[in-house]
């Protein structure tokens, strides 16, 4: 694995580049970071269990819903912590080392490329992550994923500067252990699991048999336990046998033994949720491992046509292991080990691939820069039918979006933006794959504005963010009484999310009954229809009035009448109201 130069600084600096690419994310990603519509229950543990440590000044033992949490652990409770006592408490705050993260991947990602394959590679997979769908997404999540994310792909980093020093220098060995050990405090195994198997798999396939040696491992299990031991004593100390009974139970044994069937659910993320890139990738997979170019030869018989392509795939697959190409091998291993990682486990969560999208960005810029190299490349087929595709997929949304926004009523004028931006964007494409220009660029700008907009601006508007109302007048009242949602289903998890506060959802009559039979103060979220047909006896006083988008049924014959685009916008825009109501 050479080690390539960083570009010189007499050059249009791509580190420069980077540098104002990365301000840029950061802007984008942190746009409108309280408005974003809470998409994920998860945020509720690392919200409220924060923000009680806050209160409390336990900052020892997370607590959920009043319950004692041993599910994570500590350090991300810390992080959004911090950030409380720095920005204040909000949503935004908890939500910002996230964004943190997700910036510094850009920067890792780019130190990373350069040291595989050059700055061009570098500057391509710095633009190309965080205008992948989910590293965007969850960089505006608070929950553990993004920071995870980060010490794998540090840990990597380190791991790839001590190889190519050929394990001479301790310093890296030794970062490369604390970044283990701060992943681990952040999400538990799958910290070291990921890019310990990766760089355990890669020394394997290029034969280095002191691995052992040469990882200093002795030295690196005294700093994991410097790291993880003092907590976990702590937590032991105090909780005893309830905080060993549910490692032992649910965070060991529950994760490994259960009856959830294999599936191959983490290749359908790969591709998926990582559009419009995932197509360029798998053409450059596919290329890379000789499936490309066989079935087109003629005159061959079915018998040594096969024979060919089999032999094509052994010879690819046996240049993947010369030196020249022991950084494609270490990209591919870190994808395979997430696969195979995951999907072992059976746990199906899309979230659980992001540590991939990084490897998926390098080799994705390698290919842009090759065919920035030689523009013959650019002329094969398959990354013909990637270009396409993406250009279709871009004018398809700006069409549809574009309809959207004339059917609902009384719409702002940013949502215009989102339109405007991916059919920009789709232009953009047409003309730099006619100008021979760099196609990365335009695709990532379009993309991670579209996403922005999208959170930031759309989706609030078209669910009508229900919930931020009633979450504005818990907070400016500091209230920490009981608070209740009655069958609304996520919206529990929304306000929860806004708030910080337990809440509770409850779902039959005499559960509401059982709440409401109280002297001290609480609130109650219930639809109007509900709240006319069971409880409008009960002595309660309406604080606020919001409206959520009402579930309409439309039967088989009704169909052919959303044709009709006055029709269409009236189930679209169809609502209903909402209570948030008080006993006193």
């Amino acid at each position: 694995m050479p080690s390539l130069p960083l570009p010189s600084s007499s050059k249009p600096t791509e580190k420069l580049i980077v540098c104002l690419w990365m301000i840029f994310c950061f802007l984008v990603l942190s746009y409108k970071l309280g408005e974003v519509p809470p998409y994920h229950a998860d945020e509720n543990f690392y919200v409220e269990s924060s923000l009680s440590m806050l209160e409390s000044g336990d900052y020892i033992t997370p607590v959920y819903h009043e319950k004692k949490r041993f599910a994570k652990p500590i350090l991300y409770y810390w992080m959004v912590v911090s950030s409380y006592e720095i920005f204040g408490i909000s949503l935004a705050s908890a939500r910002l080392p996230s964004v943190l993260f997700g910036v510094l991947s850009i920067g890792l990602v780019f130190l990373l490329g350069c040291r595989f394959f050059g700055s061009r590679v570098g500057l391509f997979s710095a633009f190309i992550l965080p205008s992948i769908y989910l590293h965007f997404q969850i960089s505006r999540w608070s929950t553990t994923d993004m920071a995870l994310s980060f010490f794998v792909l540090i840990a990597l980093y380190f791991f790839v500067l001590l190889f190519q020093t050929n394990f001479q220098k301790n310093i890296y060995a030794y970062l490369f252990y604390l970044s283990l050990g701060l992943g681990f405090m952040v999400k538990g195994p799958p910290a070291i699991l990921i890019p310990g198997l990766t760089a355990l798999g890669f020394l394997i396939a290029t034969k280095r048999k002191s691995w052992f040696v040469d990882l200093r491992v002795g030295k690196g299990l005294i700093i994991l336990l410097i790291i993880i031991v003092p907590w976990f004593a702590a937590m032991l100390g105090v909780h005893g046998e309830e905080f060993k009974n549910h490692i032992v139970g649910n965070e060991i044994k529950n994760r490994l033994v259960h009856d959830t069937p294999f599936s191959f659910y983490y290749i359908g993320v790969l591709f998926r949720y990582q559009l419009p890139w995932s197509l360029f990738f798998l053409f450059a997979a596919l290329k890379q491992f000789g499936f490309l170019g066989f079935f087109s030869k003629k005159g061959i018989k079915l018998g040594e046509r096969l024979k060919d392509f089999l032999g094509n795939i052994n010879r690819h697959i046996k240049l993947l292991f010369k030196e020249d190409n022991e950084p494609v091998l270490f990209c591919y291993i870190w994808i395979f080990v997430c696969l195979i990682l995951f999907t072992l486990l059976r746990v199906e969560h899309s979230r659980y691939m992001l540590p991939s999208c990084a490897a998926v960005a390098i080799l994705t810029g390698r290919l842009f820069a090759g065919i920035e190299k030689n523009s013959a490349e650019s002329s094969e087929f398959g990354f013909k039918v990637s270009t396409v595709i993406t250009f279709i997929i871009l004018l398809v949304s700006s069409l549809l979006t574009g309809i959207g926004v004339f059917i609902f009523d009384s719409i702002p004028a940013e949502l215009f933006i989102l339109p405007v931006l991916l059919f920009s964007g789709a232009l953009a494409l047409a003309f730099c794959s006619r100008s021979d220009l760099p196609l990365v660029f335009p695709i990532a700008l379009v993309l991670t504005l579209t996403m922005a907009s999208l959170s930031g601006d759309v989706l609030p508007h078209v669910s009508r963010y229900p919930m931020k109302k009633f979450a504005s007048h818990i907070n400016q009242g500091k209230f920490k009484g009981p608070i209740a949602i009655y069958k609304l289903g996520s919206h529990r998890a929304r306000l929860g999310i806004l708030t910080g506060r337990m809440v509770v959802k409850l779902n039959s009559p005499e559960e509401v009954e059982e709440f409401l039979t109280t002297k001290q103060k609480i609130y109650l979220v219930i639809k109007e229809s509900d709240w006319e047909k069971d409880f409008s006896k009960r002595d309660m006083k309406i604080i606020k009035k919001d409206q959520i988008g009402s579930k309409t049924r439309i039967k088989s014959r009704e169909i052919k009448d959303l044709l009709d685009v006055e029709k269409l916008g009236k189930v679209l825009s169809s609502t209903e109201n909402i209570y948030f109501m008080s006993n006193k």
